[in-house]
């Protein structure tokens, strides 16, 4: 097993917040991830941050603005605001970084068997500070060298220090026999990004 360190910042919990670091970030960010009326108190759970009447706040400015509408039944992002789309892409970051990292290993010549995300960056726990930390389960020759580039495209992708672990199927098995700890993180949090989970079988 190789333990890759690329050392060169997208918050892993509230991405948008990345961008729109005040409490209207992740008021928009909960906003984008329905078509449905919210209440102010879905809202506010949904955020995360803030108090209710600080979210009462953002919420009145944003309807002012026009960015937001209130409805019976709460309050709507106004899709007809020019605003619209790049708040659901900034509310969208993550999906952005995976489908790129897709497409960085869909030009790997022995295509991984698994990429994915574990730790905060998986588990959505930790802040702008946090690594991301990626596995990469290869036999491919090449796989040591293509995850050190992908490692860097993630970090410019995102600013954030990325970790790649790259095992191979005989790395796996040997884990598993020694019962070493990771493997239970990997089962228990990890994203899978590309391939399948049925790579990690080979621990089992």
């Amino acid at each position: 097993m190789k333990l890759l360190q690329y050392t060169v910042d997208i918050d892993v919990a509230r991405p948008i917040s990345s961008v729109i670091p005040s409490l209207d970030g992740v008021v928009l960010g909960a906003l984008a991830g329905t078509t449905d009326p919210l209440t102010l108190s879905s809202v506010h759970r949904l955020a995360g941050a803030g108090s209710l009447s600080g979210v009462r706040r953002v919420l009145l400015r944003l309807v002012g603005a026009g960015v937001v509408c209130a409805v019976p039944g709460g309050y709507v992002l106004n899709r007809e605001h020019v605003a619209f789309g790049p708040i659901v892409s900034l509310s969208q970051l993550w999906r952005e970084v995976f489908d790129r990292i897709r497409v960085e290993v869909s030009g790997w010549g022995t295509p991984p068997l698994l990429v994915g995300v574990y730790g905060p960056a998986a588990r959505r726990d930790g802040d702008d500070t946090s690594d991301i930390d990626l596995l990469v389960i290869s036999d491919g020759v090449e796989a040591a060298d293509q995850a050190v580039e992908l490692a860097s495209w993630v970090e410019r992708w995102t600013g954030n220090q990325t970790h790649v672990t790259v095992v191979s199927v005989a790395d796996l098995r040997r884990m598993g026999r020694a019962g070493e700890a990771i493997l239970g993180e990997w089962e228990r949090d990890l994203v899978v990004i590309a391939g399948s989970r049925d790579g990690l079988k080979a621990a089992g």
